[in-house]
């Protein structure tokens, strides 16, 4: 069973989640699914481990698609292809096993100038490139959803099960749980609390109060996840 999930690193914000074997279709539909969430697709600076279907799919997923010129009047005409935005950028984190132990990290920049990831990184505050925030949400989801936990004896065998608590785990994640790296300093302080505990849903400003759960779940089609 694999968890895929995209991120904003800056607002810890779920943006997509995807459970399942770990294919080729599953990651178009992550990416395709992320990509109708987010306001600007091509503003987007992907962060990957080194799973080739990410390389594959993010010039079809993030590109402006173009139909090339035929060359002569014969023939089928090309295929259509993609061109990259000058915004977007997709950086490849591969790391290299001797065993099961990590022995070397290397980053590729598989689509982009090394000027719009550079811009990035200063954005984030990072040095190099990294998937840090989605492994620490991937151990979160562990957490909250034993399903996922590796060697657990927690079974659900049904997909749709799978799919639901997985769906309910990133609601919360989003909507209900405040977290210590997103609080902001009060201007003027309550008393004895001198930080106003936020939620990613708060820090994107799609909210401005941490939910209850019962608030999430009394909504009849969910809550709009538009980053």
């Amino acid at each position: 069973m694999w968890d895929a999930t995209v991120i904003d690193p800056s607002s810890k914000f779920l943006i997509q989640g995807e459970i399942g074997e770990r294919t080729a279709a599953l990651t178009q539909s992550l990416l395709k699914h992320a990509r109708a969430r987010l306001t600007d697709p091509h503003g987007l600076v992907l962060f990957t481990d080194g799973f080739l279907s990410y390389q594959t799919l993010f010039p079809e997923v993030f590109g402006r698609p173009y139909r090339p010129a035929r060359q002569g009047s014969r023939g089928r005409f090309p295929k259509t292809a993609y061109r990259i935005p000058r915004s977007a950028a997709h950086v490849r984190i591969i790391k290299e096993y001797s065993g099961k132990r990590v022995v070397n990290v290397r980053t590729e920049i598989a689509a982009g100038t090394q000027v719009r990831v550079n811009e990035e990184l200063h954005r984030l505050g990072y040095h190099k490139p990294n998937t840090s925030a989605v492994e620490r949400q991937n151990a979160t989801a562990r957490r909250m959803n034993p399903h996922l936990a590796r060697k657990s004896l927690a079974f659900a065998r049904l997909r749709i099960h799978r799919e639901s608590l997985a769906h309910l785990v990133q609601g919360i994640y989003n909507w209900c749980r405040v977290q210590r790296g997103l609080r902001s300093k009060l201007d003027v302080p309550k008393g004895r609390q001198l930080y106003l505990q936020r939620t990613p849903a708060m820090t994107i400003g799609l909210t401005n109060y941490v939910w209850k759960v019962r608030d999430w779940l009394s909504q009849p089609q969910g809550v709009s996840c538009r980053a």
